[in-house]
């Protein structure tokens, strides 16, 4: 009897070690993963997201604007008796039109993305360019987070000797969660496209190099030369 009790402890106890060990395993591996995988993880959807949130906001934006606002006279130039640019006006109402037309592109794209996935295989979140592409791959759902965010900018850069860039661009910012079971991750997608681009020829003011179009100085730009 007394044997039979011994044998009984001394399995629990055999037991009781193999689980702390199990489980000190398991943490080990879990820091390991948050140390050494989730950055790589992280680096690898920023970038996958980042892509497809690009391919899709840009076919939105250039699908609505064909044919539909003609916008290289948003902004006017007035030149001085030399020829160089003395003032810059900015059409309100069609500032106003394009800033919300641009923003109902850009989110009806970022909402196209939604249920969308992106894969990274097992081999890649490795490390080694060896095994880059191998193994299981982990799918993961995208999902917008919120509405996008978008702004309206008139910029201007040299272009060689009396000739000057004058560009107007649409700012995207947006946020993205890619998700699988246990695991989300929140990407910040921010990157510019390129509306409209003319040549001025003639000299442009520094103080001019770069102005916002968005509805806080719109008025602004229209009523005041710059």
């Amino acid at each position: 009897m007394t044997c039979g009790k011994k044998n009984r402890r001394n399995i629990g106890r055999i037991i009781g070690t193999v689980l702390i060990a199990v489980g000190i395993i398991a943490a080990a591996a879990l820091v390991g993963i948050e140390l050494f995988i989730r950055p790589t993880l992280k680096m690898l959807l920023d970038y996958k997201c980042k892509t497809a949130a690009q391919r899709v906001i840009s076919d939105a934006v250039f699908d609505r604007l064909n044919g539909e606002q003609d916008i290289s006279d948003i902004v006017t130039l007035k030149y001085d008796p030399n020829g160089n640019v003395a003032a810059l006006t900015a059409d309100q109402k069609k500032i106003n039109s394009l800033r919300s037309m641009m923003s109902e592109a850009v989110n009806d794209g970022i909402d196209r993305l939604g249920g969308e996935y992106v894969g990274i295989s097992l081999g890649t979140l490795t490390g080694i360019s060896m095994l880059y592409g191998t193994g299981r791959t982990l799918d993961f759902r995208i999902e917008p987070k919120g509405v996008a965010e978008t702004r309206l900018t008139s910029s201007f850069r040299s272009a060689g000797i009396n000739q000057t860039v004058h560009s107007i661009i649409l700012e995207v910012n947006a946020e993205l969660s890619p998700m699988m079971p246990g695991f989300t991750e929140t990407v910040n997608v921010s990157y510019d496209i390129m509306l409209s681009e003319s040549v001025i020829v003639g000299d442009v003011p520094e103080n001019y190099s770069y102005i916002v179009l968005d509805s806080e100085n719109v008025s602004e730009l229209a009523d005041i030369d710059i």
